[in-house]
């Protein structure tokens, strides 16, 4: 049963519905709400509210005066560009609850059977938009555990294996899903670097017979140009190799890539790759500071630019970095070559320990501007602001 909006609208989440509809024989309602305010609904089953936030429709809402911020990641995965606005859940002394994800972002509001998403879900691609909601109806579900037997009569412990059951089949998804963007990854990688190489077999062919004609007519150049046409040809005979060889050192890189640690997700285009880290840490002074997730975009011909995704301070990425424009300082030289010879895996290392190496002599601002963490064995650090309670 749908609302609001026709049947079709997201037909790609149906799937979704039906598995946990048939696990705990409930009804679960999807609602598309034409404004980000919903009202609560009290009809047996559970609702599922699409990009809103519960409550009446006012004049602010209206006007288009809803609170928003910028939620570049969900569940670990990094949203679409154009689709990155989240709603601010209630505030506190409301009845309900907020869904979080591992990072402690607010994702969902619970209240009386009602999931109210908090972010643009049905922004997403169709793919992605169904393995988050599977990860947000686990976490929903797992808080309303007398909402889901009051709802389809099963005993506790029978809900119990049936959460486990669907958290197993969320994870094969997500591992589908993964695997399936490697792939199409790899696939763009390879298109875009066999046009490359196309273009540039087109100029040297050309290159070739003009320098040849350039031997016969002028005997007084033939010795530079000999050496010219012989440098030509060899680069033919490599480019011709690479497109034999790309795909080995295409899969191999991309593996490297997907095994570093602090790499969260990998994206290719024709012109380059863009990764997204995990959350980054520094340290200075013996103190760890959580500098934010980042967006390294890696184009094929040098450039760089690094943006922090979730801890920016003005137009501070970084201590060492400003606009999204990195200060390398020495390593850029190393790393353009890097980049030039395709080993991405390395560069993007390098680039990694760049973000969690501090030096004040070269800093754009302190490190003091992000949050200070504990180390594990020592008391909470208490967050700026707060006064320290006395013992």
């Amino acid at each position: 049963m749908r609302d609001m909006l026709p049947s079709n609208e997201s037909p790609h989440l149906e799937p979704v519905l039906k598995d946990y509809e048939s696990a705990f024989k409930i009804a679960l309602r999807l609602h598309h709400p034409s404004r980000p305010v919903s009202k609560i609904r009290q009809e047996p089953g559970f609702h599922l509210h699409l990009f809103a936030v519960p409550g009446r429709f006012t004049w602010l809402s209206f006007l288009g005066d809803t609170p928003m911020l910028t939620l570049p990641i969900a569940f670990g995965h990094p949203l679409h560009d154009a689709a990155r606005l989240t709603l601010l859940p209630p505030r506190r002394g409301a009845k309900g609850m907020a869904v979080r994800d591992d990072e402690g972002r607010a994702l969902a509001y619970l209240h009386n059977r009602n999931i109210f998403v908090l972010f643009d879900l049905a922004g997403q691609t169709e793919d992605l938009a169904a393995l988050l909601l599977r990860h947000l109806l686990d976490r929903a579900f797992e808080l309303m555990p007398g909402d889901l037997a009051a709802q389809s009569g099963l005993h506790p412990e029978r809900i119990r294996l049936i959460l486990s059951s669907l958290r197993k089949a969320t994870e094969l998804h997500q591992s589908n899903w993964r695997e399936a963007r490697r792939a199409l990854a790899r696939s763009r990688f390879q298109e875009g670097r066999w046009e490359r190489i196309a273009d540039e077999i087109g100029f040297l062919e050309p290159e070739i017979r003009s320098t040849e004609e350039a031997l016969e007519a002028g005997s007084l150049r033939l010795t530079a140009e000999t050496r010219h046409l012989q440098a030509c040809r060899r680069r033919l005979h490599q480019l011709r190799g690479d497109l034999v060889e790309g795909e080995v050192n295409i899969d191999r890189e991309l593996d490297r890539l997907h095994q570093l640690p602090d790499v969260a997700d990998v994206t290719s285009s024709a012109s380059g790759l863009r990764i997204i880290t995990r959350p980054i840490r520094g340290e200075h002074r013996g103190k760890l500071h959580a500098l934010g997730t980042f967006q390294i975009d890696l184009s094929y011909n040098g450039e760089i630019t690094i943006r922090n995704l979730t801890s920016r301070h003005g137009y501070y990425d970084h201590p060492h970095i400003w606009d999204g424009n990195p200060c390398l300082g020495n390593i850029r030289e190393g790393l353009s070559k890097l980049i030039g010879e395709l080993q991405l895996a390395t560069a993007s290392a390098v680039l990694l320990d760049f973000l969690k190496t501090i030096n004040p002599r070269d800093w754009h601002v302190s490190i003091e501007h992000w949050r200070e963490m504990p180390r594990p064995g020592h008391p909470d650090v208490p967050v700026p602001g707060t006064l320290k309670t006395s013992h």
